[in-house]
């Protein structure tokens, strides 16, 4: 039974470019005109998903100039060969420098398979902006100064409608411990990391 993925290395990756510039160059061609066909019942009616996971570089740069496309098995295939009928204008390329693509006959996990056969297509410039957004929030943290837990409660002797706050408990973060409050862009999490304690790390939402 042919599997529903397949694995295509991409290679001559330009060291200039990152994992959104090669995710764009393929979305570029594999939603193009010459592979994708609106049409087709099998798309259902949205453009074909698909990953690339970038090769790591033992020189500290961030790829060694090659990558795996994970992608479905009709469309990697008419990709391989729509690249092999004209090599001089049937190519993916990134930041000017054309790739080579070579069928790698791996068998890809079945998570993965699961994943991006029912997630939907994220645009990589969509993506990038995201990736920054997040980079930037675990940037930015405050001390905590206390955490309070209690409950709001309005005096029944008490002439004025605002409520009060009674302290159940109160633990302080400033003598013998640190506590940071970030938020966890991803998940909408805010959470409050304590340092040095034997205390469990808080989570509220």
């Amino acid at each position: 039974m042919t599997p529903s993925l397949m694995e295509i290395e991409l290679t001559h990756i330009s060291k200039e470019a990152n994992v959104y510039d090669v995710r764009k160059a393929v979305a570029a061609v594999l939603h193009g005109p010459d592979l994708y066909d609106p049409n087709d019942k099998e798309n259902k009616g949205r453009v074909p998903n698909f990953e690339i996971i970038m090769g790591k570089s033992p020189a500290g740069r961030i790829h060694n100039g090659k990558a795996i496309l994970r992608v479905g098995s009709k469309l990697g295939r008419h990709l391989i060969k729509w690249n092999r009928e004209s090599r001089d204008h049937n190519i993916i390329e990134v930041k000017g420098d054309p790739l080579r693509i070579f069928n790698l006959f791996n068998t890809v996990p079945q998570d993965v398979r699961q994943t991006l056969e029912k997630a939907l297509y994220v645009d990589p410039e969509r993506d990038r902006l995201r990736s920054q957004i997040e980079e930037e929030v675990q940037l930015v943290r405050a001390r905590v100064a206390k955490v309070q837990f209690g409950v709001w409660y309005r005096p029944s002797d008490s002439p004025s409608p605002r409520r009060s706050f009674s302290i159940e408990h109160e633990r302080d973060f400033l003598s013998n411990s640190a506590a940071y409050v970030y938020v966890v862009y991803e998940h909408k999490l805010i959470h409050i990391d304590v340092r040095a304690t034997t205390f469990p790390l808080f989570i509220l939402t």
